[in-house]
């Protein structure tokens, strides 16, 4: 079956909520500890409200492998919505079949039609950055950034 990146749906809620699990249980502090149902509430403000953001799902066989989720605030100085990157995750099985890729791919799209002016990332992982140099971002110190 082919790789499919979407938009998340209600019914992928229990599986992206687990692979969340997952990245959130290699830290250690209490900061990354989100109560289920405030995640389970969270996700739903999104896909209902999508000037929000956009949960966006890697899927194989109709199992999510990867997630992306993105936030549009509101910049005055910039005239307008930026996106920024708020949680990036792959299955660490399906890591290096291209996923992570092809979702940073579509998360530069949905930014791009929302009519974003730049993506941010703040304090990309080490095996994020070559995919975040690869696709033009830069570090601007506090967040990498890509100008759309």
């Amino acid at each position: 079956m082919p790789l499919i990146i979407r938009k998340a749906k209600l019914s992928d809620e229990k599986q992206v909520l687990e692979l969340f699990s997952r990245l959130t249980s290699r830290h250690r502090t209490d900061e990354y500890k989100v109560d289920q149902t405030v995640s389970s509430s969270i996700y739903h403000q999104i896909l209902e409200n999508p000037i929000l953001g956009v949960i966006l799902v890697a899927e194989i066989d109709l199992k999510i492998l990867g997630v992306i989720t993105l936030s549009y605030p509101v910049a005055i100085r910039s005239g307008g919505h930026y996106a920024r990157i708020e949680e990036y995750i792959v299955d660490e099985d399906s890591r290096g079949m291209g996923i992570g890729g092809k979702l940073l791919d579509e998360a530069i799209k949905e930014a791009k039609t929302m009519n974003c002016f730049d993506l941010q990332v703040n304090n990309p992982s080490d095996l994020g950055k070559p995919l975040y140099t690869r696709r033009g971002f830069h570090d601007d110190g506090e967040y990498w950034r890509l100008k759309l």
